[in-house]
């Protein structure tokens, strides 16, 4: 499978303010301690942090797997995005514009292209993987591992079904991603319980991109996106909130709800920040039209400035 290739758009730097940390929140260590408590946390916080909840074998194998995957050709998976500048690199390998010819043309092309470029300047670059559990098993692992999906159906209310799978990657200085809903983005009715979890693959710390939540938030239902550093919440709007940062270790996770307001800021180190992302909803819940989620996240016809 060939995989889409996308590109991130260059961004000005995020305001310092956006990601001060007011405190970190109490974790869970490991599953053995989940206890009833938990799922009164989760709706009062829209979150909870599971501290070594992905084995260590389970963790290092989709981390090695991910990382083979920057590096190669084509990924295998169903897209790709790069950091802004390497849209460049591919033109310089391409000879032409990325965006030329017909698909069937570009696709050729920019498989030729890709084959020209050194696997490390691919994998300097990559930002973001999606679609991968059809085609990497290794992935497919740690979104089925069974203590997780259990968890997962507790705070959902019911069996789940898995609607998607990324892979985050903040490369050295890589961008920030700021502060959104992760419902803004789904197809589903804004009533359903959309759990979305975030899995550190390395120490991920406040330097090069921790996650900042706003605990609480999901109680104030869905906030308007505006598309500006990216399809995000106003930075006013966020303009004297009290987050709380989420540093980690490897195969620590947190459990959060899709309408929690969360972003992540820009990589300040030279390593790169690794994790894996789903998204699972009920199996009984059934998709909407994007039109009814624009009516409720998006910014056109709203007569509302940002």
């Amino acid at each position: 499978m060939v995989s889409h290739v996308g590109f991130e758009k260059p961004v000005p730097d995020h305001a310092p303010e956006l990601y001060r940390s007011y405190g970190t929140p109490d974790a869970v260590s490991g599953w053995d301690r989940w206890a009833p408590d938990v799922q009164a946390r989760y709706d009062r916080d829209g979150f909870v942090v599971v501290r070594e909840a992905i084995p260590r074998e389970l963790w290092s194998a989709a981390l090695e797997e991910l990382q083979l995957m920057a590096r190669s050709e084509d990924a295998d998976c169903s897209n790709v995005t790069y950091e802004g500048a390497f849209q460049q690199v591919l033109e310089r390998a391409l000879g032409a514009g990325v965006d030329a010819g017909d698909e069937e043309s570009r696709t050729a092309a920019m498989a030729r292209a890709m084959a020209r470029i050194e696997p490390e300047t691919r994998a300097a670059h990559v930002r973001k993987f999606m679609g991968f559990t059809r085609t990497h098993p290794t992935l497919k692992a740690v979104a089925s591992y069974q203590p997780l999906r259990a968890a997962v159906e507790t705070l959902a209310g019911e069996p789940t079904r898995l609607v998607q799978s990324m892979a985050l990657v903040k490369p050295p200085h890589g961008r920030e991603k700021p502060w959104h809903q992760d419902h803004a983005y789904f197809d589903l009715p804004i009533e359903a319980r959309v759990c979305g979890v975030w899995i550190a693959l390395g120490e991920v710390t406040e330097e090069n991109g921790a996650m900042f939540m706003l605990r609480g938030g999901h109680a104030g239902g869905p906030i308007v996106h505006f598309q500006r550093r990216d399809w995000q919440i106003c930075d006013t709007e966020m303009a004297g909130s009290r987050p709380v940062s989420l540093p980690m270790q490897a195969g620590d996770l947190v459990i959060f709800d899709a309408k929690i307001p969360h972003g992540t800021p820009t990589n300040r180190t030279g390593q790169h920040r690794w994790a894996l992302q789903f998204h699972y909803v009920g199996k009984s819940v059934e998709r909407v039209s994007q039109e009814y989620r624009l009516a409720i996240f998006g910014e056109e016809g709203k007569d509302v400035s940002c």
